[in-house]
């Protein structure tokens, strides 16, 4: 009740709310009109779109459509087997591939993929065992959801104003010159808040990261600049993890010699004021006094050539994002999704579906089609959730509430109203203060599930009369559905967001072990792209913690050494590195690390006895490296070992 006062007070959920309910009154009047099967399916299609802004629900709508297409074929499929047990065993298949697919894909594809498991689930539950023929069905079904996305996008372009979000290229501006004036920072000595500045930044690179294909959704203008920001942002992380391995390399040498890097901090914030002024990123001063840093201190050459490399990177991408016919190069960051959180997902949807279908089956009931019908529901939409039980705990109590009052409405208003209109009109109010909770962030799933189950239960505009046993059956079947959905997510295989970070680690680990057992080859820096979006992943769950935050940076900095490494090993001559300091290390990292912190002191002792002024790229490298190791251990200790 507090949370619906909150919502009644701000006018933008009211108007959310409003257009929400008024899409659902349209699509199941239409769908009531042209004599469709279950017209009430067309309404819980704009309620599961909701009311985003423009382009989203656009290309929301079109994984709708298609998640919901697939789903149905594949339920018809299902359903063509004939056979009860083999048809419930293929759809727990089924729903276990689909949570695993959305696991595997990004924003609305990963929704589109989770709507076909909900779908096909529908298509299935309600046909086994009836004459209800599958194919009109589901045909049914889709045209159902053909309407509800129409109402949605005519209410939403009709009546939403346009969002004035601030643009792509404005918010990557502000971010790079923050971006910049940090990695100035990280080029001298440790400063008192550089941590908490560098954590503050990558927090938002992240989050402009993972917010930047909904950002352009609807607009081609707009996704012409994914591939520039995927680059400028990878270029920004490289330059960061450089810097401080610049820093780090300078560190023995005298206040003196050290006065060039102050020199080029300079130069970077003066790069970052004219950019926040004009617009333009003008590099060539701060190359100029790379070049001249270069040309100074030979051992630092290798490192001031990956810094001006990004340096230049950025720039190029920042004027592609201004001008999308500028070529840049390839996808700097390739997304890689969670492996474990994936397998667990599908082995999720596999047992509660099961679980519940073996219920249904030993027990004979009727309604035991409601029971898998929820569990089918919750499992498969939270499936890519980092902390799902919250929403699903908000989907139990909506339910819950929504089943009570359809067992009331069948029993004590349907009787009554005798005309479908009247129904549909006396059910308003409900919709319309379900909607109100749906459209306040904090209450979405209570408000989303209760509009759904009661319209599933209720179904407003079906005079035919219902028995009581049956009504109250189906209502307390789906409840118990959603209980066992939420068994699995909180006992049998949970997830929070610790565990997800945790599945992160591992990730990060293998992808340093894979580059560098490639390193030297094309292949590693596949591996290091991939170790760039684990480490933004890493960074978006990290919630401002700054050790965490220090973790993967730090493991993106293994990563360029180990590339770096790699580069020696296959391009010097066995010369400019007989001790093999550099297999050694690369050996080291390929491995599973039980303890860096040991491993770390055991590479700097190993390079003790070296005179600073005879030090090898590699034994320079060996030294950054035991220091990542030293400070970071946790992160890089394998797994089974802790």
């Amino acid at each position: 009740m507090k949370n619906l006062n909150g919502a009644l007070r701000d006018p933008l959920v009211r108007a959310t709310a409003l257009r929400l309910t008024l899409a659902a009154m349209i699509a199941m009047v239409v769908a009531t009109g042209l004599g469709l099967e279950n017209p009430w399916w067309a309404a819980m299609a704009t309620w599961m779109i909701g009311q985003p802004p423009r382009g989203l629900m656009l290309e929301r709508s079109i994984a709708q459509f298609v998640g919901t297409l697939l789903g149905a074929a594949a339920g018809v499929a299902i359903a063509l087997a004939g056979n009860p047990y083999l048809e419930l065993t293929c759809l727990a298949l089924w729903l276990a591939f689909c949570c695993g697919l959305a696991n595997a894909m990004r924003h609305q594809r990963a929704y589109g993929a989770a709507l076909a498991g909900l779908t096909a689930s529908v298509v299935v539950t309600l046909t086994t065992g009836t004459e209800i023929a599958p194919l009109s069905f589901a045909g049914a079904r889709v045209a159902d959801t053909l309407i509800g996305i129409a109402a949605s996008l005519a209410v939403g372009f009709l009546l939403q104003p346009r969002a004035r979000a601030q643009s792509l290229s404005a918010r990557s501006a502000a971010v790079l010159a923050d971006g910049l004036r940090l990695v100035g920072m990280a080029l001298q000595e440790h400063q008192t808040d550089l941590v908490a500045r560098e954590a503050a930044f990558l927090s938002a690179l992240a989050a402009i990261s993972a917010g930047a294909e909904d950002a352009a959704a609807g607009s081609f203008k707009a996704r012409r600049r994914l591939r520039p920001l995927n680059t400028m942002s990878a270029s920004l992380l490289d330059l960061i993890v450089v810097a401080r391995m610049i820093r780090k390399a300078s560190q023995s040498r005298s206040i003196t010699e050290q006065a060039d890097l102050p020199a080029l901090r300079a130069a970077l914030e003066r790069a970052a004021d004219v950019l926040e002024e004009t617009g333009e990123l003008a590099p060539l001063p701060a190359l100029g006094m790379v070049e001249r840093t270069a040309a100074a201190h030979a051992e630092l050459q290798a490192i001031l050539g990956t810094f001006a490399a990004g340096l230049r990177e950025v720039a190029q991408s920042h004027r592609a994002l201004a001008d999308p016919s500028l070529i840049v190069s390839t996808a700097r960051m390739r997304p890689q999704p969670d492996r474990t959180g994936l397998k667990r997902a599908m082995a999720r949807g596999f047992l509660a579906i099961a679980t519940s279908a073996l219920v249904w089956t030993l027990t004979g009931w009727e309604a035991g089609r409601f029971l898998v019908l929820g569990a089918s529901i919750f499992t498969v939409l939270f499936a890519t959730l980092d902390q799902p039980l919250p929403l699903v705990r908000q989907g139990l109590i909506g339910g819950a509430v929504a089943a009570l009052a359809a067992v009331a409405w069948r029993l004590g208003i349907v009787p009554f109203a005798e005309l479908s209109w009247l129904s549909l009109l006396l059910a308003l109010p409900l919709f319309c203060v379900a909607s109100l909770l749906q459209a306040s962030r904090a209450t979405v799933f209570a408000g989303l599930t209760f509009n759904m189950f009661f319209a599933v239960m209720a179904r407003p505009v079906d005079m035919l009369p219902s028995s009581p046993q049956t009504v109250v059956a189906s209502a307390a079947m789906l409840i118990v559905g959603v209980v066992i959905s939420d068994f699995f997510y909180r006992w049998v295989l949970p997830m929070d967001v610790d565990r997800r970070r945790g599945h992160i680690e591992a990730s990060i680990r293998r992808e340093i072990a894979f580059a560098s057992l490639r390193a030297g080859t094309p292949l590693a820096e596949r591996h290091l792209s991939r170790l760039r979006h684990l480490v933004l992943e890493m960074v978006t769950r990290a919630r401002a913690d700054t050790a965490v935050i220090g973790d993967a940076v730090a493991a993106l900095s293994l990563g360029h050494i180990a590339m770096r490494l790699g580069q020696i090993v296959h391009r010097e001559p066995p010369a400019a590195d007989g001790d093999g300091i550099a297999q050694d290390c690369l050996r080291r990292l390929a491995n599973p690390i039980a303890d860096p912190a040991a491993c770390g002191r055991e590479l700097l002792e190993s390079g003790r006895a070296i005179v600073p002024e005879k030090m090898t790229s590699a034994v320079r490298l060996a030294h950054l490296m035991a220091r990542e190791l030293i400070d970071h251990p946790r992160i890089f200790k394998d797994t089974a070992t802790r």
